[in-house]
């Protein structure tokens, strides 16, 4: 299994909840049978502790699962106690982020929508660089190593472009395409990069004139993660002011709070209403 293993955790508790619950069988039941605590079977469902194969063995035995079923839950289990490619990048990566990186790199298709910046997935090295070093004390800015740092990550994240199974579709506001990160070299070079990357047949990028005025969910940026497999939930992340996060179609209903199914009727509608093509022509008048 190539998808990344925070990913896979989660796939791997979703799927040991739905077995305990086909076999009608509670979470104090399963506890009883192996002497554990409930605690530990409540854990593991949640993804507050990862299961062990041992454990994943032993609750396939319980909920009488064989076959390709059996065989599909034991390599989930072995594949997700692999370490993730970041493991060393922990120390600046926020739990939400983390999260984050394992959606992108297991999703079907990835939308993003870019209010301020271009998109990290879309970053040359240089805008990257002149991005984090302008940000300074800022959530993301850093200096000296820890800039190195997350210049390498935002470079190797790049690679899940790189992907036949993928798809991602960029819509970038014209504000974030014409602010200037660095100066006028790195912005064209970074012009020439979002031409280019357009051109590739995973990848989709359009942009919001200013002509288009207010459109629907516009104020914030976010990205939306879909799944090949129909058991995986859609899930949106957010970046607000207030800070990062997600939301999947597990995520409690609350007040006027969206789901990740708003994001994703949002996207198409901006899609196939008001974003347009980015071309040499247009990118050219952005330099002027």
């Amino acid at each position: 299994m190539t998808e990344n293993p925070m990913f896979l955790r989660q796939r791997l508790r979703d799927r040991l909840k739905k077995a305990r619950e086909g076999a009608a069988l509670t979470q104090q039941q399963v506890a009883d049978n192996f002497g554990w605590s409930p605690s530990k079977v409540i854990r593991i469902e949640n993804g507050k502790i990862g299961a062990s194969v041992t454990d994943v063995m032993a609750l396939i035995s319980l909920y009488e699962i064989s076959g390709s079923d059996e065989q599909h839950l034991i390599d989930l289990a072995k594949a997700a106690r692999q370490p993730s490619w970041y493991a060393g990048y922990r120390q600046i990566i926020s739990p939400e982020f983390d999260a984050y990186l394992a959606y992108e790199e297991s999703a079907s298709i990835v939308r993003t929508f870019a209010r301020n910046v271009i998109p990290g997935l879309l970053q040359t090295e240089q805008y990257a660089r002149s991005l984090f070093e302008s940000l300074g004390g800022e959530k993301e800015g850093s200096r000296g190593a820890e800039l190195e740092l997350r210049v390498e990550l935002r470079m190797k994240r790049q690679r899940v472009l790189e992907s036949e199974q993928a798809q991602f579709f960029f819509i970038i506001d014209e504000s974030a395409a014409r602010r200037v990160v660095g100066n006028e070299a790195v912005m064209r070079q970074q012009y020439q990069t979002l031409l280019r990357m357009n051109d590739t047949p995973n990848v989709t990028v359009l942009y919001v004139p200013f002509s288009a005025g207010l459109y629907p969910l516009f104020r914030n940026p976010y990205h939306i993660f879909e799944f090949a497999s129909d058991s995986d939930d859609l899930v949106a992340y957010l970046e607000t002011p207030d800070g990062d996060a997600l939301l999947s179609e597990k995520t409690p209903k609350s007040g006027r709070r969206r789901q990740p199914a708003d994001y994703l009727d949002a996207f198409w509608k901006v899609e196939k209403t008001v974003a347009k093509e980015i071309t040499e022509a247009v990118t050219d008048g952005w330099l002027t």
